[in-house]
């Protein structure tokens, strides 16, 4: 019988204590081992930030990726009224229960994202729709349970540290890809040497970059080995997609970034670019338990959110991942769908370019002024009127994060305080400038950016929207230091709940993400990146928010809270990761 991921962590717990008695490991490895198996999911994500993990996210057009497990913070989302489905348990990613609806025929409509992919290769992107689109085509090693928050073996069987840098790794046999190669342990050593090969610069090398190497024992069986004692291996294994060794050799990349051929529930069979994908249901999946109800599942690329609502309310679309707020009792009274909200770790802000990375000497270099601005806009307001909910974030963190600060208070909304600073400054009369925007997962994100930018106005600071339509060009310019001195931004914290997450990557100044620089926050979050005990970290985070609230190195806005739109039709609730598994969805019976 196969074991489940609680039983394997206590046995593999049970090793590392051997391990420490016989002073193979130091105590601080033994802490980060001890901490995971008490833990679970939400101790897990702390420790990859603790140790300076890089999972992947998405930073898209103001679009950052989206939420993991909370652990005891992560809510199921709910309808608005209590005419729509419950809530259903998630079980272990990606099963689907399989005890209601049709198990064949009929097809699932689904409007995934505003742009296109970055490709069909799993090992070259960081976006969370492409996260979602490869959870149905491929694969991974391990997956989630969503109701015990433990990684439990998927394509592997069962793994067990077997001395402080070695992992034996099981891997289930007769599991066959898409175009008939079998799954193998040739097939995991070479996915693991490609996603660590420099030359091959994926976007996921840094989540793997403790990999020393793959042994391969047998044809369903591997070692692999660590660089250093890594308690969180098995956190690694869940957003890790499989690819056919053989045919990625015969082929290429180039025809892997347009062909994606793994071992999922679901094969694309067309891919009209700019359009939609066409997936067919996989009816030789290996998975005898997972009932995948829907024969085809069409994920539609719809640049426009209006235009999402309007195909959902018609009946031609059975899924939407945003519903604008003033919409939501619209949808509750259609008689066709339902909008269900989701607190998420997702943190919305307007970058503004304090270092003067993209613009030299732009208005923003000088903290009044970036001070000014943060007074200038009525946060609570458009968070009472123009969302479903939000969290305020004074000083970037989520309440969600590990380290959050409650007492640091946010920017009061105060026009008169932010003329004075802008006088103070030599911005008395004000001055223009370029403020990046594009589509967004947050709800009426375009009203609540026309409100800011009059707030901002009625001040002085006259910014002009650059719309960047496509998520990728906006990554690449946020990368590659060409934002214009407002950005807006959201942040998902690579799916880890620890302040970490968001600060690093954020502000920190050696971050390809970051506009702001200031040695004394750097060294905070170095600091807390490096140990584990609690106290010490929240201290640290404590002195790295407060500086930021004072540097104010972007417009602090607040943590999402999400609207998915689901027809009446279909059973179906989003997971509190936000990676949707729709061969979870069944047709209402």
């Amino acid at each position: 019988m196969a074991r489940t991921g609680r039983e394997l962590a206590d046995e593999n717990f049970a090793r590392w204590q051997w391990f420490y008695k016989k002073g193979m490991i130091d105590r601080r490895t033994f802490v980060k081992a001890a901490m995971l198996w008490a833990g679970g999911a939400s101790m897990a994500s702390s420790l990859l930030a603790a140790c300076g993990g890089d999972d992947d996210d998405d930073d898209g057009g103001g679009g950052g990726a989206s939420t993991s497990v909370s652990g005891p913070s992560g809510a199921q989302p709910t309808a608005t009224t209590g005419s729509g489905p419950a809530p259903t348990s998630a079980g272990a990613a990606p099963t689907s229960s399989g005890g209601g609806g049709a198990t064949t025929g009929g097809t699932l409509r689904v409007a995934l994202q505003q742009s296109e992919n970055q490709g069909m290769d799993p090992h070259m992107h960081n976006q969370r729709t492409g996260i979602i689109f490869f959870y149905h085509t491929h694969d991974n090693l391990g997956v989630r349970n969503m109701d015990t928050l433990m990684i439990e073996p998927w394509l592997a069987e069962s793994w067990e540290v077997v001395d402080p840098t070695t992992w034996n790794m099981k891997l289930r046999e007769g599991v066959q890809f898409h175009n008939g190669d079998e799954f193998t342990a040739e097939t995991v050593k070479w996915n693991w040497e490609r996603i660590t090969n420099p030359e091959q610069a994926s976007q996921q090398m840094g989540n793997h970059a403790q990999i020393a190497g793959v042994e391969v024992v047998g044809p369903y069986e591997v070692n692999v080995k660590t660089k250093v004692p890594y308690p969180i291996f098995t956190e690694r294994l869940q957003n890790f997609q499989m690819i056919p060794e053989k045919l990625a050799v015969a082929q290429g990349d180039d025809w892997l970034a347009e062909n994606p051929v793994g071992t999922g529930p679901y094969k694309m069979v067309e891919w009209k670019k700019g359009q939609e994908y066409v997936l067919e249901r996989n009816d030789n999946y290996w998975n005898e338990d997972v009932t995948i109800a829907y024969q085809h599942l069409i994920l539609r690329t719809i640049p426009e959110l209006s235009t999402q609502l309007a195909e959902l309310l018609a009946g031609n679309l059975d899924i939407i991942r945003v519903v604008p707020f003033d919409q939501m009792e619209v949808v509750s009274n259609s008689g066709v769908a339902m909008p269900y909200v989701q607190d998420i770790l997702r943190v919305q802000f307007v970058v503004l370019d304090a270092m003067g990375r993209g613009t030299p000497d732009n208005p923003f270099t000088d903290v009044r002024v970036r001070n000014a601005a943060n007074h200038a806009v009525d946060i609570q307001t458009y968070i009472d009127t123009l969302q479903a909910g939000g969290d305020r974030t004074p000083a970037l963190v989520n309440p969600k994060h590990f380290g959050f600060d409650a007492s640091i208070e946010p920017h009061e909304y105060d026009p008169e305080r932010a003329k004075a600073l802008l006088e103070e400054a030599g911005y008395g009369d004000g001055f223009d400038v370029k403020w990046k925007t594009g589509p967004s997962l947050m709800p009426n994100a375009t009203q609540v950016e026309q409100a800011m930018q009059r707030d901002l106005a009625a001040v002085g600071i006259n910014a002009e929207f650059d719309i960047v339509a496509d998520g990728s060009v906006s990554s690449q310019m946020t990368n590659e230091g060409k934002n214009p001195p407002m950005a807006s931004t959201s942040w998902g914290s690579y799916s880890v709940f620890d302040a970490d997450g968001i600060l690093w990557d954020m502000l920190h100044s050696t971050s390809i993400f970051s506009y702001y620089k200031n040695e004394e926050f750097d060294a905070a979050i170095d600091e807390a990146r490096g140990i584990i005990e609690e106290d010490a970290r929240i201290e640290l985070y404590s002195t790295a928010q407060k500086i930021i609230r004072e540097e104010a190195p972007m417009l602090f806005m607040w943590g999402l809270h999400t609207v998915w739109g689901v027809n009446n039709d279909v059973d179906w609730t989003p997971a509190p990761d936000e990676i949707d598994r729709y061969f979870w969805a069944s047709p209402k019976e």
